[in-house]
């Protein structure tokens, strides 16, 4: 059983014979189901963001041929969709997940070099000799390969990659945008932010307004976070959060996908403990599982590094300090906010009304804002299916647990007024 955790693209996934569990029909749901002109899959870390994101890129790439990788999936039974999609349509794929630095000259810097690296992607527009790309587009092209252009074309660029691709191929272009919200996550806090802000939704206006050269915009972040935006573009953009019935399924483990990698891997008697440790979440009308913690167990058992005296880690925790500041941030707000921390810690639910568009720098304004950002980013789970006015949240399981236990105590250790309660 080859398990590879760390492969978050596709085609590496595929070609190395990694094991995977099937969720090609995501393809068909979003393509035909379910199309839209702009969307966002919003879902916390480690649950398969970026391998959906170059599932589709890869699926859809005229510059790939992907049947070897797509062999025996489910998309191949439905040859209609093959047909019409499979390598047909040209692609502009970014992931703006290094766009961070110390301060706004630093993070444009990060930016121009992505989008650098995106023009050398596609250097044969301006390589070959395609009389339908205009002088004036070349010329700007190469600019922005040799990040010699100024901050609001580097902005456009991605609008400019797909007029140039449309005439070039002459289809448009599918744009995905992987991870299209860490910019603003990473400038949280900073004089940066509002000029990250506004830079991202710039960019992303150009490309999801209505657009000619553009078929469809899939965007995939933690937080849908660019709702009523001064650029109408944005606001086109329909998202897919954790509290969406559609496409629930599809991005991360469900109980039957689970159900399968134990038996997979001669591990059946340990369901048990991987529910205890990595279930809890429900994603739309869904139970679901993180991935990450899941593969990485099993690997653990099967290479023979896990310990029956340590038991299960949890991996999904240990991935992102960011994510652990972001607890230790809501310590302290209001009596209200500790009295529920230590509700969720003792293993209790709280009721709480919960608003999936949050922008960043509104988290911290509210309560319900706290909590809604907890649940988008996967440190708490509701527990019914069916959405409520008040809906009710719990720590979803061991894993999390164990990091709100260490943060509370971290932050109320040397506050001798809460230490009893902790």
């Amino acid at each position: 059983m080859n398990i590879k955790s760390s492969y978050d693209s596709f085609r590496e996934l595929r070609e190395n014979k990694a094991y995977y569990i099937d969720k090609t029909e995501m393809l068909k749901e979003y393509l035909v189901d379910k199309f839209d002109k702009a969307v966002l899959f919003a879902r916390p870390r480690r649950f398969g963001k970026t391998l959906t994101m170059t599932m589709f890129r890869d699926f859809l790439d005229i510059r790939q041929d992907s049947r070897d990788i797509f062999d025996g999936l489910d998309i191949m039974k439905h040859s209609d969709v093959v047909a019409e999609y499979m390598n047909q349509y040209p692609v502009v794929f970014i992931s703006l997940k290094e766009i961070f630095g110390e301060d706004i000259d630093s993070i444009n810097q990060a930016f121009s070099i992505a989008i650098s690296k995106l023009c050398e992607d596609n250097k044969f527009l301006v390589e070959d000799d395609n009389p339908n790309i205009s002088d004036v587009n070349r010329s700007l092209f190469k600019k922005l390969w040799a990040q010699e252009t100024d901050q609001a074309n580097t902005e456009r660029a991605i609008d400019l990659i797909c007029q140039m691709l449309k005439q070039y191929y002459g289809k448009p272009v599918f744009v995905i945008i992987d991870e299209y919200d860490v910019p603003m996550a990473k400038a949280l806090g900073t004089d940066a932010y509002d000029k990250v802000r506004d830079m991202i939704e710039h960019m992303l206006s150009y490309v999801c307004k209505t657009n000619e050269n553009v078929k469809a915009v899939m965007l995939s972040g933690c937080l849908f976070t660019v709702k009523n935006s001064t650029y109408t573009g944005v606001n086109n953009i329909i998202p897919y959060t954790i509290l969406s019935p559609s496409f629930a399924s599809y991005i991360g483990f469900t109980d039957e996908d689970v159900i399968k990698i134990l038996k997979d891997a001669g591990i059946s008697d340990r369901y048990d403990t991987v529910a205890e440790w990595y279930d809890g979440y429900i994603f739309g009308r869904t139970k679901m599982y993180c991935p990450w913690d899941v593969l990485l167990y099993v690997r653990s058992i099967l290479d023979d590094t896990y310990s029956e005296a340590m038991g299960p880690k949890s991996y999904w925790v240990n991935t992102s300090e960011t994510s652990l500041t972001l607890i230790h941030s809501f310590l302290g707000k209001t009596e209200d906010v500790n009295e529920k921390f230590e509700r969720l810690l003792a293993g209790d639910t709280i009721d709480c009304t919960i608003n999936d568009n949050i922008p960043y720098h509104r988290i911290l304004e509210s309560g319900e804002n706290i909590w809604s950002a907890l649940v988008e980013t996967g440190y708490l789970s509701k527990t019914v299916t069916e959405e409520m006015p008040l809906m009710p949240l719990k720590i979803p399981n061991n894993s999390i647990r164990i990091a709100f236990r260490d943060e509370v105590w971290n932050y109320f250790k040397d506050k001798p007024a809460y230490t009893e309660k902790i």
